[in-house]
């Protein structure tokens, strides 16, 4: 009798992409049993759908897991407390000794066993996802023309300075960081030609609002996400040669940015996938001292963390504009 093991997606939606691209590896092993996956919120439901999820049997929202027979859980992040607190606290004891509470999994164990440089990995864009993403494209006033024409730099901005309620004072100020960033795109333009194009930047919510609901629906677009991701701040750099993506759709923004000659990203759940799946051309840039013990203390491979050149220029340089352009020619991104 076929197994059914249960699992519960959950978190941000970087999150959620990483337990989905776990449990495809974990199932290279575990083809014999049936996984059925349990969404805890419905809105990460509706953007992870753009994704294939073949890795699931079915898939259901959390509030169906009293109503399916599970023989036991395989949890990600058991002890996340919105996790415990919205769904499996309030479960039946029978249900909740399905889980094993002591074993904690996390994403990281498949990721470092992963070789990413040889075998580039991610998850495939849905019927819906493919569907959607020409719209997509199109309101962010972006065309394949553009990424045949011109060479392209991605840039994600995601600056976090206030981590968990502990401020680091290892981290570099905003200031500092759009100081630099606006003298490295700037000297990318001048000197290579480049078009960037930008991501978690220049938010406008009156522009959101005003896109059509079947536009807002497609997108799966939450405004919370919207609030706490895409930031107001801008970089200073033309107009003309550059494009500030507006936050509708985590997974069709993603193929956006992966479309780009170079990825020059600050550490997230949208810039880990995009490493995962062309981890030559992602290169990091700004991430916090949190973020970089977390990646070094797991012994996790991102952003080639653990060659020695790398984890120098990702966690020990000063990512002024000389040195990164410095790093970029080096890895033969630039000539």
């Amino acid at each position: 009798m076929t197994k059914k093991i249960g699992t519960i997606i959950h978190g941000a939606l970087g999150d959620c992409y990483e337990q989905l691209w776990s449990i495809r590896e974990l199932r290279k092993q575990r083809f014999d049993e049936k996984w059925i996956g349990f969404f805890a919120v419905k809105n990460r439901y509706d953007s992870m759908k753009h994704f294939e999820l073949d890795m699931l049997d079915e898939v259901y929202l959390a509030n169906e897991i009293r109503n399916i027979d599970i023989d036991s859980f395989y949890q990600f992040q058991i002890n996340d407390n919105e996790l415990r607190l919205l769904v499996i606290d309030p479960l039946p004891i029978n249900i909740k000794q399905k889980f094993d509470f002591k074993r904690v999994n996390k994403p990281w164990h498949q990721l470092r066993k992963h070789d990413f440089i040889k075998s580039p990995s991610f998850l495939l864009l849905s019927e819906s996802g493919k569907e959607y993403l020409p719209e997509c494209m199109k309101y962010n006033e972006v065309s394949d023309e553009l990424f045949k024409d011109k060479f392209t730099i991605g840039f994600l901005w995601r600056y976090r300075d206030n981590v968990g309620g502990a401020k680091s004072y290892f981290n570099r100020s905003k200031e500092w960081v759009l100081k630099t960033k606006n003298e490295l795109f700037n000297r990318l333009i001048d000197d290579y030609g480049s078009h960037i194009i930008v991501a978690g930047m220049s938010k406008d919510k009156s522009k959101i609002v005003s896109l059509p609901d079947e536009i807002r629906q497609k997108a799966a677009f939450v405004e919370g996400e919207y609030r706490c991701k895409v930031a107001e701040d801008l970089l200073d750099i033309p107009a003309q040669r550059s494009t500030f993506l507006k936050g509708l759709g985590y997974a069709q923004e993603m193929e956006i940015m992966s479309k780009c000659d170079i990825l020059l990203v600050m550490p997230s759940g949208f810039s880990e996938p995009l490493w995962m799946r062309y981890p030559k051309k992602t290169i990091l840039v700004d991430p916090i001292s949190l973020y970089s013990m977390k990646v070094l203390g797991n012994r996790m491979p991102l952003y080639q963390s653990k060659n020695r050149e790398f984890i120098l220029y990702n966690y020990f340089t000063s990512h002024t504009a000389s040195n990164v352009i410095k790093f970029l020619k080096k890895q033969g991104l630039l000539k």
